[in-house]
């Protein structure tokens, strides 16, 4: 690399970093070395060669089941992806249904992945178990719109077709089926297009083993949707039409259907059997709570708890080491046992729903969803308990108070799934299903609605001071409530008119504390050297966004910044009420922060008798009446004084942070 390039690069990466520290508060930009750069580029594209060659190794025949008596007169190909370990053993037990259903039958389960090419294997394994483990906020926020925006599922629908169509039925066409299953639902997407196309002439069929966020398994094109609860045929119908679909019993492999009493499953797997047994499990690849899990569980009386990370290894020795010293706690990775886990144990909690919670309600083993990561995992758990086939924790106190429900559950009265026929005798029954053609009209109705509502949506989540919560919630737009501080203050942010704070000023004086005065409008020069002399400090406020007022954020805090007499614009007052995601991000662009402050009190919202912490922003709202707003700051003075706090401007507060 020459030095021109080098000096160019580095210049890209410093202002790159400059703008990523604007963005984030961090107001200095820190250089970054090319021959660093160098060397992580070179990791990265060592690590890409890698895997692209582990992937052209992988074979795309997972498994073969042959016909019981001898040559097939049925070949039947199920589609599905090792992403996690749900639809994998959905398909096993698939495809052992079918073998059992007729002896002339013979079943290949194939990795759909293989066929859908490196992008979408990378999208839908790689990028999608990283945002499991590492960013779970992203896979909900995507979750969320794709959930909530038929357009960005229409899009989506496009981008797999797009990427996937062709490499999956080429290899489909390889083994020349007579009928196609699919039980992965990026596969079940492209299937039904191709079916849409007429390049699929097979009878096509899906499996859904959730319970919720069916949108997402099923198409109008596929002839036949197996779900594993009776209420989803009729959501699943509402999408794909009348007939499209069949209740069946649950997709688990056969074991979980043996008899096994809990006294023999303990014996074999050498666990107590006078003592309650609890499996913590967060699926194939070890996602959730885990830990959170396994110390609530701990705090029942000699409960013993077996904990399945999958096959997240460093998770699997993370909490290994946390636990060495308990010894009612097995650390376990990715087990073939799970049948006989859950015939021993008392309970089950579990963070990913789907497969394993079918699996312990085929075994009437309790479940309690706990630490779901955001996404379709928390949705399956709301569904099923709406149902009453699990209960669902949202803290450690909850859950140890649903495992103590569990444990007093006599075992007649633990959630079971109804009957209903095997999805091998449906499967093998099924015939091509024809859907009319809508006109062109009701074509483009739809399309249009969905851009409607996009826009609607979009303007209602960043202009909208109603949607600010969830938008701050979801993207991480945190502004600033408290500071960590090892002294015994508080921030005091002091909302008032220009024409009281003089006596403010002197009320703050007399008590040795001292505050912010957030103006909406510069307050006169006199005023401002009376609080700069005082050891106070002027703030900008910022008024509340209206339906255009937004657009001038940037404009008003940069003017209020100079007219005060601030050498740079870092921090101003939030609005009580009003205050939109779209200000918070203008202001962010200037590198201005955000202060909602933790408490809040004013004339509607009295201070009395509240009990502050070090460390949290109060901000006062005063009136104009002098006497009654001096009244009002004593009294916080001195409830403030009883706690032992004092009350510092909010630059102060800052430069204690720790």
């Amino acid at each position: 690399m020459g030095s021109t390039t080098g000096r160019v690069l580095s210049w890209a990466l410093w202002e790159l970093r400059r703008v990523a520290s604007a963005w984030f508060g961090r107001h200095r930009a820190v250089p970054v070395s090319v021959p660093g750069f160098r060397r992580a580029l070179g990791v990265l594209l060592a690590r890409l060669r890698v895997l692209s060659d582990d992937r052209r190794r992988r074979p795309a025949l997972l498994a073969r089941y042959e016909a019981r008596g001898g040559e097939p007169k049925l070949r039947i190909v199920v589609v599905t992806a090792e992403v996690g370990e749900g639809h994998a053993a959905a398909a096993r037990a698939v495809a052992a249904d079918l073998v059992g259903e007729r002896a002339d039958v013979e079943v290949l389960i194939c990795d759909a992945l293989a066929g859908l090419g490196r992008v979408l294997r990378y999208v839908l394994l790689d990028a999608y178990r990283w945002q499991l483990r590492s960013a779970p906020w992203i896979f909900g926020l995507l979750y969320r719109l794709f959930a909530r925006v038929p357009l960005f599922r229409g899009l989506g629908r496009a981008g797999l077709a797009l990427f996937g169509a062709r490499g999956l039925l080429r290899l489909i066409d390889r083994y020349r089926p007579d009928i196609v299953v699919s039980t992965f639902p990026a596969a079940t997407s492209v299937l039904g297009y191709l079916r849409r196309r007429g390049r699929l002439t097979v009878p096509t069929c899906a499996t859904a083993t959730d319970l919720a966020g069916l949108e997402f398994w099923v198409h109008p094109r596929i002839d036949l949707h197996l779900v594993m609860h009776e209420t989803c045929v009729v959501s699943v119908e509402r999408v794909t039409g009348v007939g499209s679909a069949r209740h069946v019993q649950p997709l688990v492999a056969r074991a979980f259907f043996a008899p096994c009493s809990r006294e023999q499953a303990r014996r074999e797997l050498v666990l107590p059997l006078d003592k309650p047994v609890v499996v913590v499990s967060g699926g194939g690849w070890g996602v959730g709570d885990l830990e959170g899990a396994v110390r609530a569980c701990l705090q029942l009386p000699a409960a013993v708890v077996v904990c399945l990370t999958g096959r997240n290894e460093p998770l699997q020795t993370q909490l290994s080491e946390a636990f060495a010293g308990e010894a009612r706690v097995r650390v376990l990775g990715f087990t073939t046992q799970m049948s006989v886990l859950l015939a021993a144990s008392d309970a089950l909690v579990h963070s990913t729903g789907g497969v394993t919670c079918l699996e312990a309600l085929v075994r009437g083993c309790p479940i309690v969803a706990y630490g779901a990561p955001p996404g379709h995992a928390r949705r399956t758990a709301r569904v099923m308990a709406s149902l009453g086939l699990l209960q669902s924790a949202d803290s450690l106190p909850q859950l140890v108070a649903a495992l103590g429900r569990a444990f007093a559950q006599p075992a007649a009265e633990r959630p079971r799934l109804a009957p209903a026929p095997s999805a091998g005798s449906l499967i093998l029954a099924a015939e091509p299903r024809l859907r009319p053609t809508r006109p062109w009209r009701a074509r483009l109705l739809r399309p249009a609605a969905s851009a409607a509502t996009v826009l609607a949506l979009v303007g209602w989540m960043f202009l909208s001071d109603d949607a600010y919560p969830l938008v701050a919630r979801t993207l991480d737009l945190k502004p600033i409530a408290s500071i960590t501080t090892g002294r015994p203050v508080v921030g005091l942010v002091i909302g008032a008119p220009a024409g009281v704070s003089p006596n403010l000023v002197t009320a703050l004086g007399q008590r040795r504390a001292h505050a912010s005065f957030a103006f909406a409008v510069a307050p006169d020069r006199r005023t401002l050297r009376a609080l700069r002399v005082a050891g106070d400090e002027p703030l900008p406020e910022l008024r509340p966004g209206g339906l255009t007022r937004w657009l001038d954020t940037k404009d008003e805090l940069k003017h209020e910044a100079h007219a005060l007499g601030l050498p740079n614009r870092s921090f101003y007052l939030a609005p009580a009420s009003g205050f939109t995601a779209s200000q918070y991000l203008l202001g962010r662009g200037i590198g201005a922060g955000a202060i909602v402050g933790s408490v809040r009190i004013g004339p509607d919202r009295p201070g009395a008798g509240r009990t502050f912490h070090r460390g949290e922003i109060i901000v006062l709202t005063l009136g104009s009446e002098s006497q009654t707003a001096t009244k009002a700051l004593d009294q916080l003075l001195a409830g403030l004084a009883r706690q032992g706090l004092a009350a510092v401007t909010f630059g102060e507060l800052v430069a204690s942070r720790r």
